[in-house]
């Protein structure tokens, strides 16, 4: 399925941890070719601050640059889960 439109600038991220390689692992279906790992949430929230408006834009999404891009980082854990919503700046 083809990701949705987001004129409202919002993304929903899913981030899963590996036990194995002890990293989170995000993906999300509504930006295509997002998939990134890192050891805590921090430093995952800041590669997603710098990946997701240029892949929004190499992949020829709607969005609107102007405005900034909410996203909705849905964090998953065993026994541990947890949302967090982080702002982005504008991307132009």
């Amino acid at each position: 399925m083809p990701p949705k439109p987001s004129l409202d600038n919002q993304f929903t991220v899913d981030a899963t941890w590996d036990d194995d390689a002890e990293v989170w692992v995000a993906e999300s279906r509504e930006i295509p070719g997002l998939i990134t790992e890192a050891e805590s949430r921090v430093k995952l929230n800041k590669k997603l601050s710098g990946l997701v408006p240029e892949l929004l834009e190499l992949n020829g999404c709607k969005f609107d640059p102007a405005k900034p891009i909410d996203l909705l980082i849905r964090y998953n854990r065993p026994a541990e889960k947890r949302e967090e919503r982080i702002r982005l700046p504008k991307a132009a």
